[in-house]
């Protein structure tokens, strides 16, 4: 009977412990997963050509920003989209600059 308490007090245990890291363990892994994944799904844009719901991929474009992107073109490099289009911050362009190709 003693025995029985025993395993039962330490399989409780352990499923408190075991709980704990599995939240700790999962928690840092998926942030650091989701990050990859994100980064991994946006395709390349070609800014000079590329579709209202092409630019709409990129991180911190919206609908009414993408349309000003097609608005104003051509552009031959950053400093030429970020002087034409209102909105494309230097913090702005830093999240987008990884996926925006100039043709």
């Amino acid at each position: 009977m003693r025995l029985k308490k025993s395993l039962g007090l330490l399989l409780a245990a352990l499923t408190v412990v075991g709980g704990s890291l599995m939240a700790f363990a999962s928690s840092g892994s998926a942030t650091a997963a989701s990050k990859t994944t994100v980064a991994a799904k946006i395709a390349p844009v070609h800014i000079n050509t590329a579709t209202l719901a092409q630019l709409e991929t990129l991180p911190g474009i919206g609908p009414k920003l993408a349309q000003e992107i097609i608005k104003h073109r051509p552009y031959k490099n950053a400093h030429d989209l970020q002087s034409k289009v209102k909105g494309i911050s230097p913090s702005l362009w830093k999240k987008i600059a990884p996926h925006v190709l100039f043709n």
